[in-house]
């Protein structure tokens, strides 16, 4: 009996700590799940013009700001502001608000933006945004500021562009400023439509469709931003009077589609100190008129600068270095090209003053070989496609001419990547060297 009874008490001892044991992980469990507190009372319940500081946690949204006001995270912790609402997390339809430091999480669909702005004068700061749909998208909020905020989507790599939407939208939004963001994966990462004298300046694009889209939007800025991986780092369309100045667009190559930087029916626009690198083309022009193109670096692309239906334009002071093919140009002769610097050139300059007195005409024959027969790339500066490009020069009408090319490249780094691209070339000719002979050996075993 004392056995079966202590028996029994250790059983119930232990089925006791079992259920306490239960309770607590359920307790534990529920304060690890605790419901995020709703963001929209605590809006409601500030005075307009106040400062609304969020303690560190999660808040549910969506949450509409009415008034005038600053919204933003405590210094001392993270702030997020979740919503799986079809609306946006957090709508802004007030002039003068302020939204600063918080982490954002969309995931209402493809259709809705995780920040909506509506009225003018917004500051959207310091944003960590996540999302199923658009990131940030402002519709007639003129002088509006969105600065130091990163946007990418939730959604899988590698997925197809049109299941994404864009990273930082503007429509009928002007005099706004786009600065210092980060926008990765998105379908493009920054869009601008219908909105005049936009700046766009500071900004990291990358991995989306289009790096910055401007249409119908006159007086944009474009300034100082670095595009990576996109089909087409700054895609230009229908504008006039817009500055593209000191950008870096890097490795728009993997469509065959891509630009580095893309104007189309542009006109008394600047495309200036820009670094255009490693791109399927550098610089396409098209149904353009009256633009500059100057003091470019043009480096490393399969064609460095494409001109189609343009007319009326000035390239000048550009540098071209490393390139498969400098130029080309399609009934696109009234176009000032003069004083360039050109590495697959040599000149003869009688008079010292930098410049050849010998023309450039720039002869596209690689390039119409390749379009049609694209194995052939591997004989890049292959002795005998030079010798066929001697022989390409009946109709000159697809040619751009250099009235006037420089003999030397104007800056010190231009230098090295000359010798960088002539490096290219040598590398090149001894693959294809090698190339040929091991299908000679592989030939002479098989017979």
């Amino acid at each position: 009996m004392t056995r079966t009874r202590l028996a029994r008490g250790l059983s119930r001892t232990a089925a006791l700590l079992l259920i306490g044991t239960a309770l607590a992980a359920r307790q534990a469990g529920a304060a690890d799940t605790e419901e995020p507190k709703p963001l929209q009372p605590l809006i409601d319940a500030a005075p307009e013009g106040a400062v609304l500081r969020l303690a560190p946690g999660e808040y549910a949204g969506p949450a509409v700001i009415g008034k005038p006001l600053t919204v933003e995270a405590a210094a001392d912790g993270d702030v997020t502001v979740a919503s799986a609402d079809e609306r946006p997390a957090i709508s802004v339809t007030a002039a003068g608000v302020t939204v600063r430091g918080l982490r954002i999480e969309q995931a209402g669909g493809r259709d809705s933006p995780a920040v909506y702005a509506g009225a003018p004068d917004i500051a959207l700061e310091g944003l960590d945004i996540v999302t199923d749909g658009y990131g940030i998208r402002l519709e007639r909020a003129d002088r509006s500021i969105v600065r130091g905020s990163m946007v990418r989507s939730s959604r899988p790599s590698g997925g197809r562009f049109t299941e994404r939407r864009n990273g930082i939208d503007l429509y009928e939004t002007h005099d706004a400023v786009i600065q210092d963001n980060t926008v990765a994966s998105m379908y493009d990462a920054i869009y601008i439509e219908n909105s005049d004298n936009v700046r766009i300046t500071g900004n990291a694009v990358e991995s989306s469709r289009y790096g910055i889209h401007v249409m119908y939007s006159d007086g944009t800025v474009i300034a100082g931003n670095d595009g990576r991986m996109n089909v087409t780092g700054a895609m230009v369309m229908t504008v006039d009077g817009v500055l593209l100045e000191g950008n870096i667009f890097a490795k728009q190559s993997e469509n065959v589609n891509s630009q580095g930087i893309l104007l189309f029916a542009a006109k008394n626009s600047v495309v200036r100190g820009n670094v255009v690198s490693g791109n399927r083309v550098g610089i396409y022009v098209e149904g353009s008129v009256d633009n500059r193109i100057e003091n470019n670096e043009i480096l490393d692309n399969f064609m460095g600068m494409q001109l189609l239906d343009s007319e009326g334009n000035a390239v000048t002071g550009n540098q071209w270095i490393g390139n498969v093919t400098d130029a080309g140009a399609q009934r696109s002769g009234a176009n000032r090209i003069e004083r360039n610097f050109w590495d697959s050139f040599s000149g003869v300059d009688a008079d010292g003053d930098g410049a050849s007195d010998l023309r450039y005409a720039v002869n596209p024959f690689f390039l119409s070989v390749t379009e049609r027969r694209p194995v052939f790339q591997l004989l890049f500066q292959s002795p005998g496609m030079k010798f066929l490009e001697g022989l390409y020069g009946a109709d000159r009408s697809g040619w751009a001419v250099d009235a006037a090319p420089l003999m030397e490249p104007a800056r010190e780094t231009d230098r090295t990547s000359r010798e960088s691209g002539r490096a290219a070339g040598a590398a090149g000719a001894l693959l294809l060297a090698a190339a040929c002979a091991v299908m000679i050996i592989s030939r002479r075993r098989t017979t």
